[in-house]
């Protein structure tokens, strides 16, 4: 039988999560975890939003999973809670939607959620803690590194290298062979033709509005 589950954060993505791992996946969710200066509500879609330690105290890694739901740019304290949640003994569980499709040869990490219609093709390399939205695309021989986020409909291309902490924007594009350095956010919409140096942020210009409407 699965462990129930704790799961950090209580928002947009932890709302996610929960559905996911709780409704869709069968999950017994027991709480909701966060930082003492998140901690405004005592409640959660029905579980209690505790602190950290308050939590270990209730739910052990021998009885408990856990998954870390911090979504888009909070990257980096996506990555400080994995980190924390491991060094306390807890598993990192992970989520494939029915609908997406993963090459039977690619390895799911921890703490990694594969959403509606996701593609991963064949000999494709994904780190831990990873965020694939809706239709996001990682073409064969692609690498994509831990603690990063593929927003909807991102496309990454064959033997594209995207480093650690990255954002991929809805709609980007990241052409073949290309690298993308550790911490770099890509902007909704951008295509992306030779490497960016690590810590850049790249985006496409804005649409803006050109004429009138004829009557």
């Amino acid at each position: 039988m699965d462990k129930h589950l704790i799961i950090v954060g209580a928002g947009m993505q932890a709302a996610e999560v929960h559905y996911y791992l709780g409704t869709l996946g069968g999950r017994e969710v027991d709480a909701f975890i966060v930082d003492p200066e998140y901690l405004k509500e005592p409640n959660f879609l029905g579980c209690p939003v505790l602190e950290f330690d308050a939590a270990r105290q209730r739910f052990s890694p021998q009885t408990h999973e856990a998954f870390v739901a911090i979504g888009m740019l909070a990257i980096e304290a996506r990555r400080r809670w994995c980190l924390a949640l491991v060094q306390a003994g807890y598993t990192l569980t992970s989520f494939v939607h029915p609908s997406a499709c993963v090459a039977s040869n690619v390895r799911i990490g921890s703490n990694t959620i594969v959403k509606e219609m996701a593609v991963v093709s064949p000999f494709a390399r994904l780190g831990d803690n990873l965020i694939l939205c809706p239709q996001a695309c990682i073409s064969h021989h692609a690498c994509i590194g831990s603690h990063g986020f593929m927003a909807p409909a991102a496309l990454v291309a064959g033997g594209a290298d995207i480093g650690e902490r990255c954002f991929i924007g809805t709609g980007a594009i990241v052409r073949d062979r290309v690298r993308i350095g550790d911490g770099c956010i890509i902007g909704a919409g951008a295509v992306i033709m030779e490497d960016c140096p690590a810590g850049g942020v790249y985006r496409a210009e804005r649409t803006r509005r050109t004429r009138e409407v004829d009557e």
